[in-house]
C-alpha cells in the first residue's frame, strides 16, 4: 500500500512488476534445474517447467480501474528489454552451436547431436531470454527518476 497514491495502490508500474516476475521465475527455473541435475541427469530439464509461471504476469496487466497501466515509457522499456533479451539469447545460442559442432567428441555419435543436447539448448534459451529481458527491464525502471 502506498499512502501517496489516492487509492492506496502501490505506485510501482505494472510493467516493472512483470520485469521482476520474469527475472525471478527465470532465475528460479535455472537454479532448480541445476539442483536437479545430480538426481535426474538429463531429466532435470523438467525444472524449466517453472518458466510457465511467466504467464502469471497477465494479472499485473489487468485493471479494474480507469488508471493507465502502460504508457509510452513502459512500451519503450518493454521494447528495449525484449530486444536485448533476444540478442543475448541468440548470441548464446550461436556460440553454443559453434561449440557443439566443433566439439571433438561429436564424431562418436556419427556426426549427430543427441536429442538431449538440443532439448537442453532450447530450454536454456527460453530461460536466458526471460532472464535477460527481466534484468534489462528492472535496470531500466530503476534508472528512472520517478515511476509513473
Amino acid at each position: 500500500m502506498n499512502a501517496d497514491h489516492p487509492t492506496g495502490i502501490d505506485s510501482k508500474a505494472a510493467m516493472e512488476k512483470v520485469a521482476w516476475l520474469e527475472l525471478l521465475i527465470s532465475m528460479t527455473a535455472i537454479v532448480v534445474t541445476l539442483f536437479l541435475i545430480p538426481f535426474l541427469g538429463h531429466g532435470a530439464s523438467a525444472g524449466f517447467v517453472l518458466l510457465g509461471g511467466v504467464a502469471c504476469s497477465f494479472f499485473f496487466l489487468r485493471s479494474r480501474t480507469t488508471r493507465t497501466i502502460m504508457d509510452e515509457r513502459d512500451r519503450e522499456i518493454e521494447r528495449l528489454a525484449t530486444r536485448r533479451g533476444l540478442e543475448f539469447a541468440w548470441w548464446v545460442l550461436l556460440l553454443a552451436m559453434i561449440v557443439i559442432v566443433l566439439w571433438p567428441r561429436n564424431g562418436e555419435n556419427g556426426g549427430f547431436v543427441p536429442k538431449s543436447t538440443i532439448n537442453w539448448l532450447i530450454w536454456s534459451q527460453f530461460a536466458l531470454f526471460f532472464g535477460a529481458k527481466g534484468l534489462t527491464g528492472v535496470i531500466l525502471y530503476r534508472r528512472q527518476a520517478h515511476a509513473s
